[in-house]
């Protein structure tokens, strides 16, 4: 186990970087593989509201990419990241029903920035189109590695003119401000809640076609055993044929878990001919404790990948713990101890294992978790190799490669043995743990 421990701290620094960025030196087939299938290091999301053309939604789209994403290179005394960034919308018979393309210039003075995922570039579009089920697809292109980045997601735009009370999407809001009476709304597209901050924000539209003073609104967090958490209720007063609602909500009393955001609006309206106005909304949101990657959303798969970096005995009183809650505390505290600089608020060693961890499961997988394979475990141990030499294609033997880890004296022989895929370590003759394969 000190192997990976002490493998992971002397490859801080540089190669942390590189894997963050995805690794892209490890191979170009894999890179595309990567692109085809989306990012996870790309944040794009589509909100529907309603439109101010008749019989249509608007859609906004936000795209947001963290500066290590980019490459940056030196022009002068300051760092400059040129991308450019496409947002199409496809009807569901694969139409193209809306495209934009923009080409986007970043320049920094401080190198630490162009490494830093507390900086990204965000981006909006917005789009109107009749209701409907919508395919949106994003792509991104680094204009000096030519790197591409895509992501998809499925927009539902409803017809918001035909109830008599009705609800856009509901945002979840990372920082508002006013300037005079319009809203600038920066959103959080993670759909990540972190619940020791205490409190969220949501955002979300209300039209009404007939009369009403107000509605009745209530939240509710429902997790996947339908149990309900911190259900909220107000009275908000509604402000002609549009309301913008900005809502603040207590986070402390949720556990951390996937849950259901829902948001219902109640109403009765001035008129005794109309029975009483209902509508809702909801979307999908994780709350986490602070301190937890962007990319951990499973606390329990998180702690089956800790094998290479745990002890037995570890990983078991995380499993152990009873509640969800008491489990992340638990992981947290174990990565607390493995921290190489704890006066540091990230965890770069936790960061960098499972950027290792979601490249293998991206790269390698198949049948069973790339982390769970050959390559995997070799990757995670040791990080991406100086060089590979791949033979798919020779006439007597079996598809293999090798890894090469020149600074580490070591390489490693993975052979296909089925043909599909599933290369497994054949030198060393004994796997990572010692057992004779």
């Amino acid at each position: 186990m000190s192997c990976v421990r002490n493998n992971l701290r002397r490859l801080l620094g540089n190669i942390i970087l590189a894997c963050l960025m995805g690794i892209a030196c490890l191979h170009a087939q894999s890179e595309n593989a990567r692109a085809e299938e989306g990012n996870t290091n790309l944040f794009a999301e589509a909100f529907a509201l309603a439109s101010d053309q008749a019989g249509k939604g608007r859609v906004d789209v936000y795209v947001q990419l963290p500066y290590p994403e980019i490459n940056f290179v030196k022009e002068g005394d300051q760092y400059s990241g040129r991308y450019e960034i496409s947002a199409t919308i496809l009807s569901q018979e694969k139409q193209e029903i809306w495209q934009k393309s923009q080409l986007a210039e970043l320049h920094v003075k401080d190198f630490s920035q162009t490494i830093s995922r507390h900086f990204s570039s965000l981006k909006q579009f917005s789009a109107d189109v009749a209701p409907g089920t919508y395919e949106m697809l994003i792509q991104i292109t680094d204009q000096e590695s030519k790197k591409v980045e895509s992501v998809k997601r499925t927009i539902h735009v409803r017809d918001y003119g035909s109830d008599s009370l009705a609800m856009s999407d509901v945002m979840i809001v990372h920082r508002v401000s006013h300037e005079g009476m319009r809203l600038n709304i920066v959103p959080n597209l993670t759909g990540m809640i972190t619940r020791e901050e205490g409190s969220v924000s949501l955002f979300f539209e209300i039209y009404n076609r007939v009369p009403c003073d107000s509605v009745t609104l209530t939240c509710r967090f429902v997790n996947s055993k339908q149990e309900i958490f911190n259900q909220q209720s107000r009275r908000e007063p509604l402000t002609g044929n549009r309301t913008q609602v900005v809502w603040k909500m207590d986070t402390l009393a949720v556990p951390p878990d996937h849950y259901i955001l829902q948001v219902e609006a109640l109403g009765a309206p001035a008129s005794e001919k109309v029975k009483s106005l209902h509508a809702s909304v909801s979307r999908i949101c994780i709350v986490r404790l602070k301190n937890m990657p962007l990319i951990i959303t499973d606390v329990d798969k998180a702690t089956d990948e800790l094998l290479y970096i745990a002890k037995g005995g570890e990983i078991d009183n995380i499993r152990d713990a009873t509640t969800t809650e008491e489990k992340q505390k638990r992981f947290l505290e174990f990565w607390a101890k493995h921290n190489p600089n704890p006066k540091e608020p990230n965890n770069e060693l936790m960061e960098e294992y499972y950027a290792r961890v979601d490249y293998a499961n991206k790269n390698f997988g198949g049948y069973m978790d790339g982390w769970k394979t050959d390559r995997g475990m070799v990757f995670i141990e040791f990080g991406p190799p100086q060089n590979i030499e791949r033979h798919p294609f020779d006439a007597d033997n079996k598809p293999f490669e090798i890894w090469y880890y020149y600074n580490q004296n070591r390489e490693f022989v993975f052979v296909d043995e089925t043909g599909f895929g599933d290369y497994r370590l054949r030198y060393p003759q004994t796997d990572l743990w010692g057992r004779i394969r």
